[in-house]
């Protein structure tokens, strides 16, 4: 397990997935620059009263940068298929990664209210 406690460790570790892949160009890298300025602006955001309003887009954001770097390998996906793929599931990547099937219902946690 990586551990990562700034901004800069984080985001290298998306990076060089992303550069070892053949997907540094097009819709897919758009599609994550994108998702990295929303991410900066969530952040930037961030006080006690904007936490539990911002904290599910953050872990959204999240979960969707770790579904691009597990599809990208792939390379029977295109980027717009992975980028409606990510759209579309990315709400229940921590609740399966967690154990959970989608029709369970989940603990009483801030992981699981992802927007």
């Amino acid at each position: 397990m990586t551990v990562f406690t700034s901004k800069i460790e984080y985001l290298d570790g998306f990076q060089k997935k992303f550069t070892d892949s053949n997907r540094e160009n097009g819709a897919l890298a758009s599609y994550v620059e994108k998702q990295l300025t929303l991410l900066d602006q969530l952040v930037a955001g961030i006080s006690p009263e904007t936490f539990w309003a911002i904290t599910p887009d953050i872990l959204g954001i999240d979960a969707k940068l770790v579904l691009v770097t597990e599809m990208m390998r792939f390379d029977d996906f295109s980027d717009d298929e992975i980028i409606r793929i990510v759209e579309k599931d990315y709400r229940f990547y921590l609740k399966e990664l967690c154990g959970y099937n989608l029709g369970m219902e989940t603990k009483h946690s801030l992981v699981f209210n992802v927007r």
